[in-house]
């Protein structure tokens, strides 16, 4: 593990996982660690399992562990099966723990399926006030990692069986900057066509002058375009297979922007509504890299674009977004919607295609619960 530096590969975080530096909790599995990530889910203690009425993330200053603040967020006990409701919030120890030493340190990201199913999933940590993440990097840095759990839309059940969010370490900071990115750009290719085939060098101009990467709206006029989410008060699985999507999604159209112009169109968005869409291009990540959605600059608009967002080494296809907007507000064909940030792995890791539940996505994908809609 010496001399390599960046994103923890499979065999990595394996190594740490057995030599203590990840310490699982019961409900832990070896089949978590991913190409890039351990996925995280709630320990299978039947104990530490909370709907709060207020969440506080721990003082810094005071040295607070998540433990000592549960007395002054209203707590009430819950257990697996029980349903959680939009507007709650629940707070749930998870199945690993950190023990870093200097040098070291993780963030998180919800996971996919998360994000597609508008779960808000973050994670909280001891003498942090940071959401996702464990970084005291110059200290080293030990504690439990606590999953806070939101639903935005309809009910979830809270089930032993599923992970919320994943965790990505790192011991260097290896985020690309422009000369990385004109680097690995002589040799592979990032962005292709919906057809597949690359773009050209030079045709597009979508990249920035800081290392990252844009993508823009799928919204082509009259065609099926992405999927609002509805509540039917009716609890969602995340263990389900072929739900009918019609129960919790309604169809969104574009609309023609200039009639007979086939490059055009465009969504309307409802403020506080939640919606699923695509981008125009396909992301290609190589195998020695990992990708990360980040938050739009505002002067391309006042809008969310993701609740989730990370993106495995060896990652193929269209990038789902996660839409919320606080005002009604228009989004054009072809309009910039996300910013990605690509970051070096320690080294090669096995690839996503290998087992990614939504690798070579074109259209708007569905949670993977959902049967396709038709």
């Amino acid at each position: 593990m010496k001399n390599r530096i960046g994103v923890f590969t499979k065999n990595d975080l394996e190594h740490l996982v057995e030599s203590g530096r990840i310490v699982p909790q019961r409900g832990f599995n070896l089949s978590h660690i991913g190409p890039a990530s351990i996925d995280l889910g709630v320990a299978n203690e039947g104990l530490d399992m909370y709907e709060v009425e207020k969440l506080f993330r721990p003082r810094v200053q005071d040295g607070e562990l998540v433990k000592q603040t549960l007395d002054f967020m209203g707590k009430r006990r819950i257990n697996f099966g029980h349903i959680m409701m939009p507007g709650c919030t629940y707070l749930l120890k998870s199945t690993i723990g950190v023990n870093f030493p200097p040098g070291m340190y993780a963030y998180m990201n919800a996971k996919s399926t998360s994000g597609r199913n508008f779960l808000l999933a973050r994670t909280i940590s001891d003498k942090s006030a940071w959401f996702d993440g464990a970084d005291k990097r110059n200290e080293g840095y030990s504690s439990h990692i606590w999953l806070v759990l939101q639903p935005l839309v309809y009910p979830v059940i809270l089930s032993p069986n599923d992970c919320f969010s994943q965790i990505r370490v790192f011991n260097a900071d290896t985020r690309f900057n422009e000369k990385d990115l004109r680097e690995t750009l002589e040799s592979s290719d990032l962005l292709y066509r919906r057809d597949k085939k690359p773009y050209k060098q030079g045709e597009l101009s979508l990249f920035s002058n800081d290392g990252s990467v844009f993508c823009t709206l799928y919204a082509k006029g009259k065609e099926l375009v992405g999927f609002k989410a509805r509540n039917p008060n009716r609890p969602l699985s995340l263990s389900g297979v072929g739900i009918n999507p019609k129960d919790y999604f309604e169809p969104v159209f574009a609309e023609e922007e200039i009639f007979g112009k086939p490059d055009s169109g465009f969504v309307r968005l409802k403020a506080g509504e939640y919606y699923l869409f695509s981008t125009n291009e396909m992301l290609k990540i190589p195998n020695n890299l990992c990708a990360e959605l980040k938050a739009l600059d505002p002067r391309l608009g006042l809008f969310f674009s993701h609740f989730a967002g990370f993106f495995d080494p060896g990652f193929f296809g269209t990038a789902t977004l996660e839409v919320l907007a606080p005002h009604d507000m228009v989004l054009r064909h072809k309009d910039p919607v996300a910013r990605f940030v690509f970051e070096k792995m320690r080294g090669q890791t096995t690839s996503y295609k290998t087992k990614g539940s939504y690798q070579g996505q074109i259209e708007t994908r569905l949670p993977k619960q959902f049967a396709p809609w038709e």
